[in-house]
C-alpha cells in the first residue's frame, strides 16, 4: 500500500478510464464518473473516490467535502467497509491534519475497520498508519485486536505489538490521567504472565505466549524498572530458567547489563556482586575465561560492590584472583581487553579499605596505588586517553603520594631511548600538575625538580604555564623529534597549548565558582585572556582537525565580544543534524545579544541549520523511523525512540533558536512572521511544558579536578539553558509580540471588534504577568540566568502588569495602589542596568581600556536597549490607547488619570534617555575603532608595552616565543577587524 499522503492507486476493478482520469488528476472526469459507478453499482468505494476528488478542487464547499464526509463517518458508528476507502480520505484530507483530530477521525475509523476485521492482514497497515501518525490510543487498540485475533499466531509480533503500545499509552500525554496507571499495569502484567510462561520449563513453541527473544526480555525489564515493580524485577531477572545469567550464557548480553544498572541504581550490591562474579568466572570450551564480560563497565561494578560487602578484605581479593585469570592470558586477547584488565587493576588498588593498606611512603617509596597508576602510564603511556583514564585516581592520591609520583616515578618512566614515550609522560607531567593544581585544599605541584607550594595557587599556576610553554618551544626547535610525532595519535603540542592556556585563564581571574554573573572585564585580567587565546589560536593552526580545541575557542571568542570569529570557527565544525540539539547552544546562545549584526548579510541564514534540524524531525509527531523499530521487533529501540522524540519537543535547544532569530529580526528591524504562539515548532507547548537542557558540554576539554568548576562554567557568558530561561523568554516575546502589533491599514474594527481585541489583550496579559511572576518567583530562577536577563524579565514582567491596569482602569477610577509601585520598581531596574552599562575599568595603564571594556560588555548593553526598547513600547501602547479612548468618549471619563499618563510619559523620557546613551556608545566604538594603531594596541593589551611582554612579564614573553611575532600581528588583524564588524552591526539595530 502507499503511504498516506502520497495520492493512493484506486481498486484494481476499477475501470481503466477512472484509473487513468485518477492517474492524470482529472477530478471533473474522476467526479463525473465516480459519480455513474455509483450510481449503477451501489459501490460506497465510488462515492468516497468523487467526495476525494471533489476535495481536489478549488472551492471552499468542495474542498471540505472529504472532511465532512470523515465526519459523517464517525458518527455512524459503524465501520468502514474497505481499507482502500480509508486510504483515500486520508489523502484527501492530508492538508486539514493539522485542524481534524486524527485519533478522533481517522484513527478511530481505522481502529473500527480492525476490529470488524482482526484477522484481515491489512490491519498491519491500519497499526503503521497510527503510529506513523502518532495516535497511541487507536494503534493500541488495532494491536490488541490483531492480537486477540491471531491467538496461535506464529507471528509473536501481534502480542509484544500489543504490550509495548499499552505501555508507550500510558505514559504518554493522549493517555487520560485516569487510565494512565491502569495501562501501565495491563502492560506489566502480560509482560509477567509471558515470563512465568517462559520459566514453567515446558516445551517452547513460536506460538507460545511466553518471553522467548533478547528483545523480549529487554521490554520485560524496561517496563518493571519504570512502574517499579521490583519483586517481579527481581523474580525474573534472577530466574535459573529465563534470568539474565541464562540468557548472558547464551550469548545475550543487554539483560545482563540492565540487571547490574537496576540493582546498582537501588543499592544491592551484594546482587551486583554475583552476577559479575557469575559473568567473570565463565569459561570458554578451550577452558579459558571469557571475554564476554569483560567490559571496563563490568569490571567497574564488580569491584565497587566487592568494597561494599560486609567483609570487603576476601570479596577484594575474590576479584583479585578472577583478574589474576585474565590477565594470564592477555598475551593471547585484544588490545581493548588488556586496557578494561589495566583499568580493573587499578580500581582494585584504589578500592581496598584504607586499614589494610597503608597509604602512607616510608622514604619516598611509592604506595601501592602509586605503583599500580605507574605501571598503567608505563603501559599506555602513548595513547592520548591516558590523562582521562588515570585523572580520576590521581585526584584521590594524598600529598604524600603526590610527591613520589610526580617527582620520582614519572621521570624515571620517560628515561630509555623512546623519545615518544618520554615527551609523552613529560605532557602527563604538565596535566597532572595542572589537574593538582585545581584541586581545592591541597599542595601544588608546579614544576618539576621543585618543592610542592602550599596556599598559592597563583603562583602555582604560573609556573605550570611557563614550563608548559618551555616544552612546547622545544619540541618545536627539535626537528628529529618533529618527524616523530605523527607516530603519535595526537600532537603533544595541542595539550601543552591548553596547558598553558587554562592556566592563563585561571590567571586572569576565571576561577571563582559558576554564578549568575558572566565575567566583567572589571574583575578581570584581561591580558591574561587574550595571551590563551592567542596560543590556542596559533596551535589551532597547526592541529585544524582538533575539535576540543576548536570549540574551547569559540567559547573564548565569544566571551570577548569576537562573534564573528567564533562563526568562522564554528562553520567547519560542520555539526550535523542529529547533535545540533546537544551542540547547537555552545555557539547559538545569546547570540543575538551579543551581536545581531552577525545575522545579517547574504550568507546562509544563521539559525537556519538548527530550525531545520528540528523542522525535518518534528515534521511528524511520530518518531523517525518509528515503525522501522516495531516492524524489526525492536521494542527497547521503540520505547527510547519515543522518549528522544519526546524530549526533543521539549528541548530547550528549540526554544533558543526561535527566540534567537526573532530577537535578531526585531533587532534590526527585519520583518517577523505572526505571532512566537504560531510558530508551528511550539506547537505543543504549553505554560506546564518542562524544558530538557540537552547540551553536551564533553566536546570542550577538561582537565580540571572533578572539585573544581569546569572550565565551560567560568568561560561562557552565562549560565546555560534551562526550563526557567525558556519559559521566560517565550513570555517575553509573546508580550513583545502584543504591544507591537500593527494592524494593517485598511482594517477599521467596529465598537464590538475593539471591544473583543481589548479583552484579547486583557487576558494575554493576565497569563503573561501571572506566568512571569510564577516563573521569577521561583528560588531557582536567579541562578539559571545572567544578572541583566534577571533584571530585564523582571521589568517586562512589570511592564505587563502595569499595562493591564491601564486597560482595566478609567479616569473615573481611584489610582490602582499597584501603579504606586510600578514606577519606581522600573526606574530602579532601569538604573541598575544603565550602572552596568556604564561602569569603567579601574584605571590602568591599558591605552583605551574603557573601549576594551566596552567590547567585552555587549550583554549589558544589549540588556539596556532591550529593557529600554519594551518600556518606550509600552508607553507608546498605554498612550495610544488612551488616545483612542478620549477620541471615542468625549467626556474622558473612559480614559486614564492624568497622574497615570505623566506617570508614563517620565518612564518613556527615562526610556529615550537610556536609548541615547546606548546609541552615542556604539559611536563612540565605532570611532574609536576606525582610528589607526590597533594591530599595536591589541598587541599592547595582549603582552604589555611594546607588545613584548612588558614590565617584566616573563610569561607574557614566552607566549611571544611559542607563537612569534607573525603569528601575533595576524591575529591582532582579525580581532581588531572582527570588533569593527561587531561595531557595524550594532550601529545598524534599531533603538525605536
Amino acid at each position: 500500500m502507499n503511504g498516506p499522503y502520497y495520492r493512493p492507486a484506486l481498486k484494481g476493478s476499477v475501470d481503466v478510464q477512472l484509473q487513468s482520469a485518477f492517474s492524470d488528476g482529472n477530478w471533473p472526469t474522476v467526479i463525473r464518473l465516480a459519480a455513474r459507478r455509483s450510481a449503477t453499482l451501489k459501490d460506497p468505494y465510488y462515492e468516497a473516490i468523487k467526495t476525494c476528488a471533489e476535495s481536489q478542487l478549488d472551492g471552499p464547499a468542495e474542498r471540505s467535502s472529504a472532511v465532512l464526509a470523515v465526519d459523517a463517518l464517525v458518527r455512524k458508528s459503524t465501520a468502514v467497509p474497505d481499507v482502500e476507502t480509508l486510504e483515500l480520505y486520508e489523502w484527501a484530507c492530508h492538508e486539514a491534519l493539522p485542524t481534524l483530530s486524527y485519533p478522533e477521525t481517522l484513527g478511530l475509523l481505522r481502529a473500527r475497520w480492525v476490529k470488524a476485521n482482526p484477522k484481515s492482514a491489512l490491519g498491519i497497515e491500519c497499526l503503521k498508519a497510527c503510529l506513523l501518525n502518532w495516535d497511541l490510543v487507536n494503534a493500541q487498540q488495532i494491536a490488541a485486536a490483531l492480537d486477540k485475533g491471531h491467538p496461535n499466531s506464529n507471528d509473536r509480533r501481534y502480542m509484544f505489538w500489543s504490550i509495548t503500545l499499552t505501555y508507550l499509552l500510558s505514559i504518554s500525554p493522549q493517555c487520560p490521567d485516569s487510565k494512565a496507571n491502569i495501562y501501565g499495569m495491563l502492560a506489566a502484567k502480560q509482560l509477567i504472565k509471558a515470563a512465568e510462561v517462559a520459566g514453567s520449563g515446558g516445551l517452547v513453541n513460536a506460538s507460545d505466549r511466553s518471553l522467548q527473544e533478547e528483545e523480549e526480555f529487554n521490554l520485560l525489564y524496561i517496563v518493571l524498572r519504570a512502574r517499579n515493580e521490583w519483586p517481579s524485577f527481581i523474580k525474573t531477572i534472577t530466574s535459573p530458567k529465563i534470568g539474565a545469567m541464562k540468557l548472558f550464557g547464551e550469548g545475550r548480553k543487554h539483560p545482563f547489563l540492565q540487571g547490574i544498572d537496576a540493582f546498582e541504581a537501588k543499592g544491592e550490591w551484594d546482587s551486583v556482586y554475583d552476577f559479575c562474579n557469575n559473568a567473570l568466572s565463565r569459561t570458554d570450551e578451550d577452558g579459558s575465561p571469557s571475554l564476554l564480560a569483560s567490559d571496563w563497565r563490568v569490571w567497574k561494578s564488580f569491584i565497587t560492590a566487592a568494597s561494599k560487602k560486609p567483609d570487603p578484605e576476601s570479596a577484594l581479593r575474590e576479584v583479585q584472583g578472577i583478574l589474576e585469570r585474565f590477565t594470564s592470558m592477555t598475551s593471547k586477547i585484544a588490545e581493548m581487553y588488556k586496557k578494561n584488565l589495566s583499568l580493573a587493576l587499578l580500581e582494585l588498588s584504589f578500592q581496598i579499605p584504607r586499614g589494610l593498606l597503608s597509604l602512607d611512603t616510608v622514604q619516598d617509596k611509592p604506595s601501592v596505588r602509586v605503583i599500580q597508576i605507574c605501571v598503567f602510564i608505563d603501559q599506555h603511556a602513548k595513547k592520548s586517553s591516558l590523562f582521562d583514564d588515570i585523572k580520576h585516581y590521581v585526584e584521590q592520591l594524598t600529598a604524600q603520594e603526590v610527591t613520589p609520583l610526580l617527582e620520582n616515578m614519572l621521570p624515571k618512566l620517560s628515561e630509555g631511548d623512546d623519545r615518544l614515550k618520554a615527551i609523552s609522560i613529560r605532557i602527563l607531567d604538565h596535566k597532572l600538575r595542572y589537574l593538582l593544581a585545581t584541586r581545592p585544599g591541597s599542595l601544588t605541584y608546579s614544576t618539576p625538580g621543585e618543592p610542592p607550594l602550599n596556599g598559592t595557587p597563583h603562583s602555582s599556576l604560573e609556573a605550570i604555564a611557563s614550563s608548559a610553554l618551555e616544552t612546547y618551544k622545544s619540541i618545536d626547535d627539535d626537528a628529529q623529534l618533529l618527524e616523530l610525532l605523527p607516530q603519535l595519535d595526537r600532537d603533544p603540542r595541542i595539550d601543552l597549548a591548553l596547558v598553558s592556556a587554562m592556566s592563563l585563564l585561571k590567571l586572569a581571574g576565571l576561577s571563582q565558582a559558576p554564578s549568575a554573573v558572566c565575567p566583567s572585564p572589571t574583575d578581570i585580567q584581561v591580558s591574561r585572556i587574550l595571551q590563551a587565546i592567542l596560543i590556542l589560536d596559533a596551535q589551532l593552526s597547526k592541529s585544524q582537525k582538533e575539535v576540543p580545541l576548536r570549540v574551547l575557542l569559540v567559547q573564548l571568542y565569544l566571551l570577548i565580544g569576537c562573534a564573528s570569529l567564533a562563526y568562522q570557527l564554528w562553520v567547519p565544525l560542520d555539526v550535523k543534524r542529529t547533535i545540533l540539539d546537544a551542540l547547537g547552544p555552545l555557539f547559538f546562545d545569546r547570540l543575538s545579544s551579543l551581536s545581531p549584526g552577525l545575522f545579517l548579510g547574504d550568507r546562509r541564514p544563521l539559525m537556519e541549520p538548527v530550525l531545520s534540524y528540528y523542522s525535518m524531525s518534528l515534521r511528524s509527531k511520530a518518531p523517525v523511523r518509528i515503525w522501522d523499530a516495531f516492524a524489526a521487533g525492536s521494542y527497547s529501540a521503540a520505547v527510547d525512540m519515543a522518549t528522544y522524540a519526546d524530549r526533543l519537543q521539549r528541548s530547550s535547544t528549540l526554544v533558543m533558536a526561535v527566540v534567537e532569530e526573532r530577537r535578531a529580526t526585531r533587532a534590526v528591524g527585519g520583518r517577523i512572521d505572526g505571532a512566537i504562539e504560531d510558530v508551528p515548532l511550539l506547537s505543543d507547548v504549553h505554560e506546564d511544558t518542562v524544558f530538557v537542557n540537552a547540551t553536551d558540554y564533553g566536546s570542550l576539554p577538561n582537565l580540571e579536578s572533578s572539585h573544581s568548576p569546569r572550565l565551560v562554567d567560568l568561560i561562557r557568558l552565562g549560565p546555560g539553558l534551562s526550563n526557567e530561561r525558556s519559559h521566560l523568554s517565550l513570555l517575553s516575546e509573546r508580550y513583545l509580540d502584543l504591544i507591537t502589533f500593527k494592524p494593517p491599514k485598511e482594517y477599521k474594527p467596529a465598537k464590538a471588534g475593539s471591544a473583543d481585541e481589548k479583552d484579547y489583550a486583557i487576558e494575554v496579559l493576565s497569563r503573561i504577568h501571572s506566568s512571569m511572576s510564577a516563573v521569577l518567583d521561583l528560588p531557582s530562577t536567579p541562578s539559571k540566568l545572567t544578572a541583566s536577563e534577571e533584571k530585564y524579565y523582571n521589568v517586562v514582567s512589570v511592564l505587563a502588569a502595569m499595562l493591564l491596569k491601564a486597560l482595566t482602569s478609567s479616569r473615573s477610577d481611584p489610582v490602582p495602589d499597584a501603579f504606586s509601585h510600578y514606577g519606581p520598581a522600573i526606574r530602579s531596574t532601569l538604573s541598575s542596568l544603565r550602572a552596568a552599562f556604564l561602569a569603567t575599568p579601574p584605571s590602568t595603564a591599558l591605552p583605551m581600556n574603557d573601549v576594551l571594556s566596552s567590547l567585552m560588555n555587549q550583554l549589558a548593553l544589549s540588556a539596556l536597549r532591550d529593557t529600554a526598547l519594551a518600556i518606550k513600547q509600552t508607553s507608546a501602547s498605554i498612550l495610544s490607547w488612551n488616545d483612542k479612548e478620549l477620541a471615542r468618549d468625549r467626556s474622558g471619563k473612559s480614559a486614564l488619570r492624568k497622574d497615570i499618563i505623566a506617570e508614563v510619559k517620565e518612564l518613556d523620557a527615562l526610556a529615550t534617555k537610556a536609548l541615547g546613551e546606548v546609541k552615542a556608545r556604539i559611536k563612540t566604538l565605532k570611532e574609536a575603532l576606525g582610528q589607526g594603531g590597533w594591530l599595536d594596541r591589541i598587541s599592547e593589551w595582549t603582552l604589555g608595552p611594546g607588545g613584548e611582554g612588558g614590565h617584566d612579564d616573563a610569561l607574557a614573553k614566552k607566549v611571544l616565543e611559542v607563537v612569534g611575532q607573525p603569528a601575533l600581528e595576524d591575529w591582532s588583524g582579525r580581532v581588531v577587524e572582527n570588533w569593527r564588524e561587531g561595531v557595524r552591526g550594532w550601529w545598524m539595530v534599531k533603538m525605536e
